[in-house]
């Protein structure tokens, strides 16, 4: 498919050439209405590259068949062609005015940026059409039936749009050689559009591509479209089982029905006549190859894709005869055993092995001169050395999860190499790191993680210049980080979790402003977290968690600006090696890999690899942090992680933390936070995880949907914290209360038992006075004196609080 596209690049890099030589050599005049229609086109478009300069009034560029991408018929002078792809044009509409253009047989619109929700009905009047490209065009709409109105189309690409629906199958045009429908959301059934070519009496059909939309009907009987030649329904839902008929295709060269969920057992039938077979790719369905271990193919493809098909256990002994191929996935096929000595000579560049139950050791071969290699043999048996030939011979290698012991020669080549990736990790190496590092100057991607390395980092690891991923966690390294690793400046990942590594955390760390991944969890470093980390503007995970480092937090933190928006990147975080393609002339993808990185997230370690893009955190947990959580910290609104428990932190919760609307997990226990917890906590509605236990919290959990849902045990050792979920809290005395109280007690005061006690009292004393008044008679001057004073001054008493008991009673009743 490939092939064939550079074919169409090089076919209109020519018309173009001999487009413009015939305009010049018979002097051919456009038509003026088909002039100012191309005017009016140009006036459609925004063309900020000025690459239709050329199309002007100006006196000398009237004649239009001279103007780019616009191409007459040097007899007629008709304009014929117009090719407007990779202009890096913008535009909202396709002007009527195209409609004058009725004599246009190609028209090439792909890459314009429009933003169309309809079908450009002037496209649909031109009847002459043989050759039609609008993909990426931004295509939101049904195809329109109408399109098979255009009887003369020969090819149609819409790939690359929105598209959806089913085909129209009006669309079975018997003149029709190619059509390209991929990367678009079409559905409904094949079946209906491949039989539709039925009532052609000689199809022309010979490229069809729907690959990468949502069909998901069973497989249709392609034996129906004879002239096929490029089949591709890769990448989408389809069920039910393959024919064998497909076998009859005698003239097929490339067949890929990948990523699918199509059953059945595949035999030597399905491949009987397809000696033309060059692509062929089967991966990710439930096929079952039953076939004899002698079969000769027909075909020598050179490309074979038959992942999670079932070849084994035995290794496919029919490979043997593909000696032209390039690439072969036969990874998690069910093969076991050793590979057989012939299978490493084939001359394949890319070779995926991987997920199956294969032992032995990797022994010696060669390749062909300038063909450098990569292979996939991760999650099998392999044990042993690692060939010292293969540093040389390889761009990458991948030995995961296998019984590797020994890679040491294989580190330490003696001249420069081109490898770009190395994954060594989950293995049984031991013993020291080599230090030779400096012939390593294009890796991309270096992985020893979950082996038994110990020694000190290599310093010549600074030579990496090019290294974007350097995983080196889970070992045992010593010592601190080499300061040669600030030479790397395009780190994106720096993974030393989970070893002995001790010292400060480098300043120049905030140097790498690549780096989005710093994971560093479970050493020794101490020291306070540097100011310079604040530098590292596309971080997207900190963590630094069960070290020894102290201080307060940076109250530059907001300076992370990955974190501090919401916008996500990409869900999977890839790396791309590219290889210069003599033949072509071109830079061409190779192969690329997953980044990965364990991370414990909710108490749990896990991997994170498809999602870690995604994932947006910083866990300081189980340091000796000390001072307040900064307000600046609740910028990092992109936040979905945040853990800062087993610290020494004081202060309050920041009422600001009601902005992190992206919080997923929250951990602030075992701390000495105090005060209230505040009310914006409530408002977090994505937090699924919390924990703000042993902490000095008092006051109300505040009321709402989140935070009364949590166990009590997110806030277990508070003891000032009540409500739900814990208990209630105890009722405050208001003014009122305080009010009734003082009334009762007055009431009780002066209540029955109070006047009877004062009269006993009086008259007890009134009869002893009495009897001294009656026979002393200068005693009763005296007495009566002092009585009237005494009296006066009781009568105001009781007065004042017999008025009082009066007011009291008035209110409370």
């Amino acid at each position: 498919m490939m092939m064939m596209m550079m074919d169409v690049r090089l076919v209109v890099a020519s018309m173009v050439l001999l487009g413009h030589m015939s305009s010049m050599a018979f002097a051919v005049r456009c038509k003026e209405s088909e002039r100012l229609s191309l005017l009016a086109l140009k006036q459609s478009f925004v063309d900020r590259d000025g690459k239709l300069s050329s199309w002007s009034d100006a006196e000398n560029q009237t004649e239009c068949c001279n103007w780019d991408g616009v191409f007459c018929d040097e007899e007629s002078g008709h304009v014929d062609e117009l090719y407007l792809s990779s202009y890096n044009l913008e535009g909202t509409i396709i002007p009527p005015g195209l409609t004058k253009l009725y004599h246009l047989k190609s028209l090439d619109l792909s890459g314009i940026h429009f933003n169309l929700t309809q079908f450009p009905s002037s496209i649909l009047s031109l009847k002459k059409l043989e050759y039609l490209d609008l993909s990426d065009v931004n295509l939101t709409m049904k195809i329109p039936y109408q399109l098979g109105d255009l009887s003369s189309l020969q090819q149609l690409s819409l790939n690359g749009n929105h598209l959806e629906g089913s085909i129209p199958k009006s669309l079975a045009l018997c003149s029709l050689e190619e059509l390209d429908l991929s990367n678009n959301s079409l559905s409904g059934q094949i079946d209906d559009f491949v039989a539709s070519f039925s009532h052609c009496a000689d199809v022309s059909l010979v490229i069809l591509d729907l690959s990468n939309n949502q069909f998901s009907w069973p497989l249709p009987k392609f034996s129906q479209i004879s002239s096929l030649q490029d089949v591709d329904v890769s990448h989408n839902r389809l069920i039910g089982t393959l024919n064998d008929d497909i076998g009859l295709l005698s003239n097929l060269e490339h067949f890929d029905v990948g990523y699918n969920s199509v059953g059945g057992v595949i035999s030597e039938t399905h491949f009987s006549r397809l000696s033309q077979l060059y692509y062929l790719d089967f991966s990710f369905n439930h096929l079952i190859f039953k076939i004899s271990p002698h079969w000769t193919p027909p075909f020598h493809a050179g490309h074979i894709g038959l992942a999670s098909c079932e070849l084994g256990p035995g290794f496919p002994m029919w490979l043997q005869t593909q000696i032209l191929c390039d690439e072969i996935d036969i990874s998690n096929a069910g093969i076991s055993g050793t590979v057989p000595s012939w299978f490493w000579n084939l001359s394949f560049i890319r070779l995926n092995l991987s997920h199956n139950q294969i032992i032995g050791e990797i022994p010696y071969f060669s390749r062909p001169e300038g063909k450098l290699l990569y292979m996939d043999l991760s999650s099998n048996l392999f044990r042993g050395s690692i060939p010292s030939f293969l540093s040389y011979l390889l761009e990458g290698l991948d030995l995961s999860y296998n019984k590797i012991t020994d890679a040491t020669s294989f580190l330490c080549p003696s001249t420069t190499t081109n490898i770009s990736l190395i994954d060594l990790s989950n293995n049984q190496l031991s013993g020291v790191l080599p230090d030779c590092w400096e012939y390593f100057d294009s890796l991309v991607f270096l992985s020893v993680a979950n082996n038994s390395i110990s020694g000190k980092i290599p310093t010549s690891m600074g030579s990496l210049k090019e290294i974007q991923a350097l995983h080196l966690d889970n070992n045992k390294f010593i010592g601190e980080i080499p300061l040669t690793l600030n030479k790397c400046k395009e780190l994106r990942t720096l993974d030393v979790a989970q070893n002995e590594l001790t010292g400060l955390i480098p300043t120049w760390i905030g140097g790498l402003k690549k780096l989005r991944f710093l994971i560093m969890r479970s050493n020794m470093f101490f020291g306070s977290l540097p100011y310079n980390i604040c530098h590292l503007s596309q971080l997207q995970i900190l963590d630094i968690s069960l070290n020894s480092v102290s201080g307060s937090l940076p109250k530059c933190l907001n300076l992370l600006s990955t974190l501090a928006n919401e916008k996500n990147h990409v869900a999977t975080v890839s790396y791309y090696f590219d290889y210069f393609d003599e033949g072509d002339d071109v830079m061409q993808n190779y192969y690329s890999t997953k980044d990965s990185a364990s991370l414990v997230w909710k108490g749990k370690e896990s991997m994170y690899q498809s999602i870690l893009g995604l994932v947006k955190s910083i866990d300081l947990s189980s340091n000796m942090l000390t001072g307040d959580i900064p307000s600046e910290m609740m910028d990092l609104v992109g936040l979905v992680s945040l853990n800062l428990s087993r610290n020494m932190i004081r202060g309050q919760i920041p009422a600001a933390i009601g902005k992190l609307k992206s919080l997923d997990f929250l951990d602030l226990s075992r701390n000495h936070l105090s005060g209230n917890i505040p009310s914006e906590l409530s408002h977090l509605d994505r937090l699924g995880v919390m924990d703000l236990s042993y902490n000095n919290l008092s006051g109300e959990i505040p009321i709402g949907t989140q935070l009364q849902s949590f166990d009590p045990s997110c806030y277990a050792e508070n003891a000032g914290l009540c409500g739900a979920p814990l208990p209630k809290c105890p009722q405050k005395p208001t003014e009122d209360n305080q009010t009734d109280k003082s009334s009762e007690e007055d009431e009780t005061f002066f209540d029955g038992g109070f006047f009877i006690s004062l009269s006993v009292g009086f008259i007890m004393g009134f009869w002893g006075v009495c009897s001294l008044i009656f026979f002393n008679k200068s005693f009763r001057y005296a007495y009566f004196g002092l009585m009237g004073g005494i009296y006066d001054k009781v009568y105001a008493l009781v007065a004042i609080n017999v008025a009082r008991l009066r007011r009291s009673n008035r209110a409370s009743s």
